[in-house]
């Protein structure tokens, strides 16, 4: 579905340049979880910015089912990130001043969706309770559940997801990497971002990257389950 061919970043200050990517290659593909994996520093929000349209690459290509998207125009990119993709980041990125139901809403009348779809997504997320509460109401596993529900209610073929327990507990950690296995589907590939090698196994697909290199992918046939994780 999405192909990544020979990507480098380069963030330019003056004459000094600095690599953020150093011609990375890989591919996503739909129904399956892939797990971008490395130290911090290591690229991998920047390949995450660059495959949600927020961030061009200085060379190389990204094709979206076989279409180049990196040169694409900013209205271009802003219809891809509004139609094909989902965020979900560490920190939430909820509207304060919008309930839980609302912060979910919104996000499905922008991209058309059926608002019936907001009372599935809720009760799929365990928050019928907390629905009509304003974010700082809200515990953070809470909020980031807020925050996965608004992401699908876009219904996106990608949902791009980085370091999404980093503020987390591991046992509201377990709950929220279950909630986004659970996403994948025929349409929607879901890829995370994150530090944590024991999470790792979990995907479908593991890419390892180091220093804006990709030092190896493992194509992983019998990915654990959540629970098996060791989070302790």
């Amino acid at each position: 579905m999405i192909s990544i061919n020979h990507i480098s970043r380069i963030y330019e200050n003056g004459a000094s340049k600095t690599y953020a990517l150093r011609d990375i290659n890989f591919e996503i593909e739909p129904n399956k979880v892939t797990i971008i994996l490395g130290p911090s520093g290591s690229g991998k929000s920047t390949t995450l910015n660059i495959l949600g349209g927020m961030d061009r690459p200085t060379s190389g290509e990204v094709f979206y089912n076989q279409r180049l998207i990196s040169n694409d125009s900013d209205s271009a990119l802003t219809a891809y990130r509004r139609k094909i993709v989902g965020f979900v980041f560490q920190f939430y990125n909820l509207v304060s001043n919008l309930t839980v139901r609302e912060n979910i809403a919104i996000a499905a009348k922008l991209n058309g969706n059926r608002l019936l779809q907001v009372d599935e997504l809720i009760k799929k997320v365990g928050l019928e309770h907390r629905q009509n509460n304003f974010p700082d109401q809200l515990s953070g596993g809470e909020m980031q559940r807020v925050a996965i529900a608004r992401a699908l209610a876009k219904e996106p073929a990608l949902l791009l997801c980085d370091e999404p327990t980093g503020a987390l507990d591991s046992q509201t950690s377990q709950k929220i990497f279950q909630l986004l296995k659970s996403a994948r589907n025929k349409k929607t590939a879901v890829v995370i971002v994150t530090h944590d090698a024991e999470i790792a196994p979990i995907g479908d697909r593991i890419v390892h990257i180091k220093d804006g290199k990709v030092s190896k992918i493992i194509n992983n046939p019998h990915p654990l389950e959540v629970s098996e994780v060791n989070w302790s």
